[in-house]
């Protein structure tokens, strides 16, 4: 098997995709683990945070090259992302803290959602709680890579608690979402829950 670099799935700015791309025909598929097969395949468009109706750069597809004559990958793709994007999600992971630290602090989500200035509807600040309430447990699972459960014996609240896990894991951080994905190399895991 060639030996090759790991590529990191988040990156923090376009300077670090840059050096991300000048390395990429040096780093494994993340499917096939082939060696100088991986190609810049186009941009991931979505919505963006703070301009209605416009569509930006929310990040990059590679794509393992299987048209060669040799060497042939897989043909998978996958994506590149900045780091304080959310997988469908409009939010940024810095807006997306605020929202829950405010929820923590003020105990209302309308509320919450308007002062951590997401221009989301305010039925969303319901359905992010609720996600982040049903992500707990795979975010919990993550964070003990990094360090400990913190200690809140006063805390009757897992979603408390969750807050203060991701809190101790990166400590200092203006957005510890953002650092999750980018330390992590994982998506901050919100999952669409089930409408009761």
């Amino acid at each position: 098997m060639a030996l090759g670099l790991m590529l990191a799935r988040f990156y923090r700015s376009e300077d670090e995709f840059e050096r991300l791309h000048q390395r990429l025909k040096l780093a494994l598929c993340p499917h096939c683990r082939a060696v100088g097969t991986l190609i810049l395949h186009g941009k991931l468009y979505g919505y963006a945070e703070h301009e209605d109706c416009r569509k930006a750069c929310r990040g990059r597809r590679i794509f393992c090259n299987n048209r060669k004559a040799r060497k042939n990958g897989c043909g998978h793709t996958f994506s590149l992302r900045p780091a304080s994007t959310i997988k469908r999600l409009r939010a940024s992971a810095e807006t997306l803290w605020r929202f829950f630290s405010l929820v923590l602090s003020l105990g209302n989500k309308a509320l919450a959602l308007r002062r951590a200035k997401a221009e989301l509807d305010v039925s969303a600040a319901y359905r992010l709680w609720k996600r982040l309430f049903v992500g707990q447990s795979q975010i919990r699972s993550a964070l003990t890579q990094r360090c400990a459960v913190p200690d809140m014996p006063h805390s009757g609240r897992e979603i408390e608690q969750t807050i203060a896990h991701l809190k101790a894991a990166f400590p200092g951080k203006e957005s510890p979402i953002t650092a999750f994905q980018q330390q992590l190399q994982i998506d901050f895991p919100l999952p669409k829950h089930l409408a009761t």
